[in-house]
């Protein structure tokens, strides 16, 4: 497979899972910052059924801007209280940028698109499992993903998600300066 590359399976995300139930109130809370340099998407136009955590969420400099189209990012209060997952990152990875938990209910799809702005031109994205069994599509390429799974894919191409499994799906998603080393 060129487009999805998994980097490892079976990895233990117990304490992972522990500190987001711990803290359920930090989902969707991203939607409480008021600050000038965040710009909230439409919810007319974005219309999602996936439930989101961000810890580092895209900022802009002018009310006219497309958080797609810049480098700005901004750690949410929640950041600091989910410490376990910050913490399996560094073993793997120097530098994080734009970060989220995202829950898909049960039978529900993530329709397929791709991550438009510069912003992604010069990143690569990348999937931690936590809860939950889904398959993952990125143009003819597509895997079936368990919890404890870390994966690289091609967000340049059209993909989507679908939850396969009993219970709601839980995976990290996040940006990393492009290098020729990343996983």
């Amino acid at each position: 497979m060129k487009n999805i590359r998994v980097i490892k399976t079976n990895i233990d995300v117990s304490k992972i899972l522990a500190q987001l139930q711990q803290y359920p109130e930090d989902w969707g809370s991203q939607k409480n910052i008021r600050n000038k340099n965040i710009e909230q998407l439409d919810p007319l136009k974005y219309t999602v059924t996936v439930d989101v955590l961000q810890l580092v969420i895209g900022g802009i400099e002018k009310e006219e801007q497309y958080v797609g189209d810049t480098e700005i990012c901004i750690q949410t209060p929640a950041y600091e209280k989910h410490t376990e997952v910050l913490k399996f990152l560094k073993t793997y990875f120097k530098k994080l940028r734009r970060c989220a938990f995202l829950a898909l209910p049960v039978g529900e799809i993530v329709g397929t698109h791709i991550d438009e702005g510069t912003y992604y031109l010069t990143k690569d994205r990348y999937h931690l499992s936590i809860q939950g069994t889904y398959e993952y599509t990125v143009g003819d390429e597509t895997i079936v993903v368990a919890p404890g799974t870390l994966f690289w894919f091609n967000n340049k191409l059209p993909h989507s998600a679908k939850n396969i499994g009993e219970e709601p799906r839980i995976t990290f998603v996040f940006d990393v300066p492009h290098h020729k080393r990343n996983p």
